[in-house]
């Protein structure tokens, strides 16, 4: 899959989870179209921090990590990405 049908996959899903942009950048963080894509999606995507919870909730960590160490922890390209948003357009739900 190309950047542009991953964009537009983000798009169409509204909201991602940490999983999928740490797919998103581990895949395309080297291509050309990288930066673009990521101020593109800067003000359209909204990330799960439900799913998160639930995640950290039924692992091993839910004692001892938090969801921001959780994410470092299991999706650190996730917070690279998350990073490369500015922080007035980073939206959680």
């Amino acid at each position: 899959m190309d950047i542009k049908k991953s964009l537009l996959n983000f798009i169409t899903d509204g909201v991602v989870t940490c999983k999928q942009l740490a797919d998103f950048y581990d895949t395309y963080h080297e291509n050309k179209e990288f930066k673009d894509a990521v101020d593109f999606l800067s003000g359209s995507i909204v990330i799960d921090m439900g799913q998160l919870k639930d995640e950290l909730y039924a692992s091993e960590d839910s004692h001892e990590l938090g969801a921001v160490e959780f994410m470092q922890k299991h999706y650190p390209s996730a917070v690279l990405f998350i990073d490369l948003i500015p922080k007035e357009k980073r939206k959680f739900i």
